[in-house]
């Protein structure tokens, strides 16, 4: 299995995770991930908790293609924390009061919730996208 490195705009030593901080004080991050180390995997975006005893995260936003969509996800990662914080921070203005979670479900009673997925796969999907986005090991000087 060989390692597509991203094509796009450079994003070696680009973050992969942005810290947020909600109204009640719990400390959140929003993490890049990808299901795959083939050029083929889907990028993904969660927001997920810091510490406790947490067992799931959610679901920002899919990208499904190829390794392109590697700065997309970092981008959209990087613009959900900071809109996170503003609207934790109260910051956001009259017309966007409502959380910025962007892939919230309908419950069966009818509640807007987001959807969950395991820190497991998370974090799984995270390294993936670390190892995927580190930069070439230079060769040993001769």
């Amino acid at each position: 299995m060989s390692a597509a490195k991203p094509t796009s705009e450079q994003v070696e030593g680009e973050p992969l995770e942005y810290p947020y901080t909600t109204s009640d004080g719990e400390r959140r991050s929003v993490v890049v991930g990808v299901d795959s180390i083939e050029m083929t995997g889907t990028w993904s975006v969660y927001d997920v908790p810091v510490g406790g005893k947490y067992t799931h995260g959610w679901l920002v936003e899919r990208l499904a293609g190829n390794d392109e969509k590697v700065g997309e996800a970092i981008g959209l990662a990087a613009e959900y924390a900071a809109d996170q914080q503003r609207f934790n921070d109260q910051e956001r203005g009259e017309q966007a009061k409502s959380d910025p979670l962007s892939r919230p479900i309908v419950d069966e009673n009818g509640k807007r919730r987001p959807v969950e997925v395991p820190l497991s796969e998370i974090r799984e999907n995270a390294a993936l996208a670390r190892q995927q986005t580190a930069p070439d090991p230079q060769p040993a000087p001769a």
